[in-house]
């Protein structure tokens, strides 16, 4: 709770100068997510660890070149509606109604770079032997378990430091016998 709390104050110390000025703060923007692997990209990593064939890295390179334009152009759609959004949120002129269009909009941005994301992502899965599939379920739940904070055993819902996680008690962190 601290932290969080430390955090908080953190931003406000930040954007409070900045908004005192009439200038707009720093928009929020999420780290890059690679998948780098002792200095490889993501695709020579996966494709190493899951000891794909020479068709199965053509075929994902092709899969991968043909979702490019719209990955690119879906993702600086909904960066832009992020920052309209947010840019729109610190004004006080903004009506509550030009803010909940303005969310809309960029709801749906990020939708559709999801969507282009997912498809690419389940055609890659496609191309995949089932035994290449449970290894790559197991890699991606260990990383996205790590993303929500569950690499803390014991703790549900994450690290309290991590803005959740309360103890799990001991009843219900034993093992059914």
């Amino acid at each position: 709770m601290k932290l969080n709390h430390a955090l908080t104050v953190l931003g406000l110390a930040i954007a409070l100068p900045a908004l005192a000025q009439g200038t707009p703060a720093p928009t929020p923007q999420a780290p890059p997510m690679h998948m780098h692997g002792e200095g490889r990209g993501w695709m020579e990593g996966m494709a190493a660890k899951l000891k794909l064939s020479d068709a199965q890295k053509a075929s994902c390179k092709d899969i991968i070149a043909k979702h490019k334009a719209g990955l690119e152009s879906k993702g600086k759609a909904a960066r832009e509606a992020r920052r309209a959004f947010f840019e729109a949120a610190q004004s006080p002129d903004t009506t509550a109604e030009a803010l909940k269009g303005l969310h809309r909009t960029m709801s749906d941005a990020d939708l559709d770079a999801l969507l282009e994301r997912r498809a690419m992502r389940l055609e890659l899965r496609a191309q995949l032997t089932p035994d290449q599939r449970e290894q790559a379920a197991r890699m991606m739940g260990r990383r996205e378990g790590m993303r929500m904070g569950q690499c803390f055993p014991g703790m549900r819902g994450g690290h309290p430091g991590m803005g959740g996680g309360h103890p799990v008690p001991p009843a219900a962190a034993a093992p059914a016998q």
